[in-house]
């Protein structure tokens, strides 16, 4: 089974070079220990999740860069979302079909308010089996007015972690203002008739989400932003190990041997697997 992390310096926030499995314990039911082996930067299932409305030249900007970027063995969806979602485009290797389903998701007319964790589902539901050569992630581009978000965000994050799926997350305009918390039933996968209870919602909540996946949620909006994703994937550690098959559900939390933490003291673990992340 596979689990990814991202191992950063804290101070400048740059991936740390030159990890191995031996700079890695693993902790869980039916595992114990070094994984199996450790590789960086592999090729990628993408989702790429954009806001539906008019966005000028930003978003053929970055479906060029982004192309460009890519790893010749990625794989990219291209999913829209505003009073609904769409599919733009089904997993697909062709440079100019990602690139054109981009272009085509951000000429959307919905000016309605959003729900963008409803995209965030509704992406999630396109990665097929896990692989342990493979890496999966969402690349979701939306801004922070979004108070149609009807969700419980720690539910969803928890879904995101199990499936070894991560979130990074461009903001338009940037965060400004707080949501405030209030009761409504939020929509879980797997749950239809979820009780009331209360829910945070707006950009906070698609934030606090993409940091729980392992994800990011300050990269602010540019011609870069995603590209600087898919450089930013490539910088984490897909970890291999073996478990019993009643376990394989279950994340395992990952560390830093007690070497790795001398050799690298102020390492900061993150991602689906990091023992620090509590959605």
């Amino acid at each position: 089974m596979p689990v990814t992390v991202e191992v950063r310096e804290r101070s400048v926030l740059e991936p740390v070079r030159g990890l191995t499995a031996v700079d890695f314990v693993l902790n869980g039911k039916g595992v114990e220990g070094v994984p199996v082996s450790a590789a960086l930067g592999l090729p990628a299932d993408i989702v790429v999740l954009i806001e539906d409305r008019g966005r000028g030249g930003l978003l053929a900007g970055a479906a060029d860069l982004f192309v460009k970027s890519l790893l010749p063995q990625d794989q990219v969806a291209v999913v829209t979302y505003g009073v609904s979602t769409k599919k733009q485009l089904a997993w697909s290797r062709d440079a100019d079909q990602i690139r054109s389903a981009m272009e085509k998701g951000g000429d959307g007319t919905h000016l309605q308010i959003a729900k963008p964790l409803y995209g965030v589902v509704d992406a999630y539901k396109l990665f097929r089996k896990l692989s342990a050569v493979r890496q999966r992630a969402i690349f979701m581009f939306g801004d922070n007015i979004d108070s149609g978000s009807q969700i419980r965000v720690e539910q969803l994050a928890v879904n995101l972690v199990e499936e070894r799926v991560s979130l990074d997350l461009a903001i338009d305009p940037a965060p400004s203002r707080k949501i405030p918390r209030f009761n409504m039933p939020p929509p879980t996968v797997g749950n239809e008739s979820p009780a009331m209870r209360p829910a945070v919602v707006g950009q906070q909540s698609v934030a606090i989400l993409a940091e729980a996946s392992g994800g990011s949620a300050d990269a602010y909006v540019r011609a870069e932003f995603f590209q600087a994703m898919r450089e930013r994937l490539k910088g984490r550690v897909t970890l291999s190990y073996c478990v019993e098959k009643k376990h394989a559900d279950r994340v395992p939390q990952v560390s830093l041997s007690e070497a790795a933490k001398l050799k690298w003291p102020s390492a900061e673990l993150r991602g689906p697997g990091a023992a620090a992340v509590k959605p």
